[in-house]
């Protein structure tokens, strides 16, 4: 009873982080193997826990411990994503000012329509997060949460959600901020194309600035790409704060 209790309580919180974590959610991973994955890291994190859990009175204060605990993993699975996301949205802001949303198909990876540059980018965050082993300090992060807020304790969502509206907003302004040379030369061109509209009025624009603009975004994106490393680094860096300030917020109930 001491550990199959603890173990149930801990995989609810760890099988709803890996269904939401960027690296097991893709629909080409089996179910199975992430439930696996789920119940392997429960059984190590069981066996080096060292609180203890009150049991439940009642199936319905059981099932209760349970929605608790599938939505803790949640909100932290939901966060290393929304961080994971901010390469994505840039990638895409570069492909809507280029024109290459046209170009966008259908992915079964992420479920949805996805651009060339967002999902290129979206691939190199998640390839560069696992080459600095930043998983390892995901799943030390995640140990550290069941000695903040361990199973069966109150839990306090209200400040989480606030905070979560405020990581949001800077991850859309930090999107933004690293597509924004690309926007800018985007629009340097559309003026430029504007004013060889005007004087010379037999020039298609359309045609002409189509596959200029492709040119210069991938030109542009090039060229940013080497400096990507420390941007990616510093957005890891404020992910590991953040988790913990989330974990913090939680544990306020």
């Amino acid at each position: 009873m001491n550990f199959w209790f603890p173990l149930l309580f801990i995989f609810a919180r760890i099988v709803a982080f890996v269904f939401a974590l960027p690296f097991f959610a893709w629909r080409g991973i089996p179910v199975m193997l992430r439930v696996f994955i789920a119940l392997t890291i429960s059984f190590l994190l069981v066996l080096n826990w060292e609180g203890g859990i009150i049991l439940p009175g009642s199936d319905l204060e059981m099932i209760l411990l349970l929605l608790r605990e599938l939505a803790v993993g949640l909100a932290l699975g939901f966060l290393v994503y929304l961080f994971l996301s901010v390469f994505l949205m840039s990638g895409q802001f570069m492909d809507l000012k280029a024109g290459l949303t046209m170009a966008g198909t259908f992915d079964p990876l992420f479920g949805g329509q996805v651009t060339i540059l967002g999902q290129f980018f979206y691939l190199l965050a998640v390839v560069f997060y696992l080459t600095i082993n930043g998983h390892h300090l995901l799943f030390f992060s995640l140990k550290e949460s069941l000695e903040v807020i361990p199973p069966g304790v109150s839990l306090g969502f209200r400040p989480v959600l606030w905070e979560y509206v405020k990581i949001f907003c800077r991850m859309f302004l930090l999107a933004f901020q690293i597509a924004a040379p690309v926007i800018i030369i985007i629009w340097l061109a559309d003026i430029a194309l504007g004013f060889l509209s005007k004087t010379v009025p037999q020039i298609h624009v359309f045609i002409v600035g189509l596959p200029l603009k492709i040119a210069l975004v991938l030109v542009v994106f090039l060229l940013l790409l080497p400096m990507m490393g420390g941007v990616m680094i510093e957005v890891f860096d404020l992910l590991g704060q953040d988790f913990v300030r989330v974990i913090r917020g939680l544990s306020l109930g």
